[in-house]
């Protein structure tokens, strides 16, 4: 897969069998879209071309409510690798948004991506004021490219939708997360100094820090995996206020299973599997670390059954 960047660098000479969306954690149903482009692009042997954006829309509209998004650029073109894809371009999203629908249409679509079948979601709109959508493309773009619209995927009438995985996110609802997303749910963040007081109550943990545009998970115990180096490592995880200790700053640590090593200042992936119990005040650091020798028991029995989805 080849990374292009930037809208300046987008040149094809041959007709591309392309998609364009913003692919915020890559679900199930954007995982739909990319394996109808890849299979025609195979069939017409034609490049697969995926489209997408430096920046999530609703982070930059101010006519829209702001979001945080489910993963970085970089987590989702690392995560775009295991498909086979032959080409995927990062537009400019600031720049983008202020072109025209016929605009974006005649110099992204038609000039650059040379664009031959286009696949999109149903709920896909481009240009200015989202003035362009699946109507207004299939009325102008006859003559010089198909358009496909993939019907949403749904679990249970349940649409999979970045949306729907951000409040089961928020709420802590870890556990429906999958069905829609595909996999386990994963946040990357570094390692920093905590308040060390963990492995005062006999539980060291690995203080995670994530960049400020990532949704976090409501808070809660839950049971999951650190990613260090490629490798899983068994963790309960805390996401909370620490509200025996009367914190008031939200923070998520892992203690990690059988792992001692140092992880101070390294980079690192968070898997969240299953909700333990929700985040409670304890009258005491005694009773806290009674309660998470319970919490370490429960999960040492859950972690007998799963496995990681990385």
């Amino acid at each position: 897969m080849r990374i292009i960047e930037g809208a300046e660098n987008l040149s094809f000479q041959t007709k591309t069998v392309a998609t364009i969306g913003t692919f915020d954690g890559v679900h199930i149903g954007h995982r739909l879209i990319i394996e109808e482009v890849i299979a025609r692009a195979k069939q017409t042997k034609l490049p697969s071309l995926l489209m997408t954006f430096d920046q999530h829309p609703r982070q930059v509209l101010a006519s829209q409510p702001k979001i945080k998004t489910l993963m970085s650029l970089d987590e989702k073109l690392a995560y775009l690798v295991n498909f086979d894809l032959d080409y995927v371009c990062v537009l400019p999203f600031r720049k983008i948004a202020k072109l025209s629908a016929q605009d974006f249409y005649e110099t992204i679509l038609l000039a650059k991506a040379n664009v031959g079948h286009l696949y999109i979601g149903a709920n896909f709109k481009f240009g200015s004021g989202a003035s362009g959508d699946i109507e207004w493309l299939r009325k102008h773009s006859d003559e010089n490219f198909e358009v496909t619209e993939v019907a949403l995927e749904r679990v249970d009438e349940t649409v999979a939708s970045s949306t729907k995985i951000r409040e089961l996110l928020m709420d802590g609802k870890i556990d429906d997360i999958p069905q829609l997303l595909g996999r386990n749910m994963t946040l990357t963040g570094r390692v920093v100094r905590g308040a060390g007081r963990g492995g005062g109550l006999g539980f060291p943990t690995a203080n995670l820090e994530f960049d400020a545009e990532l949704c976090l998970p409501g808070t809660g115990i839950y049971a999951g995996y650190l990613w260090i180096d490629d490798r899983s490592v068994s963790a309960v995880i805390n996401c909370g206020y620490s509200p025996t200790f009367g914190e008031n700053s939200f923070q998520c640590e892992a203690h990690a299973l059988d792992y001692h090593a140092d992880l101070y200042g390294s980079r690192v992936k968070l898997e969240l599997a299953t909700r333990l119990r929700d985040e409670q005040k304890f009258p005491s650091p005694e009773a806290l670390s009674r309660q998470i020798t319970h919490d370490v028991h429960v999960a040492r029995q859950w972690f007998k059954h799963h496995k990681p989805s990385g």
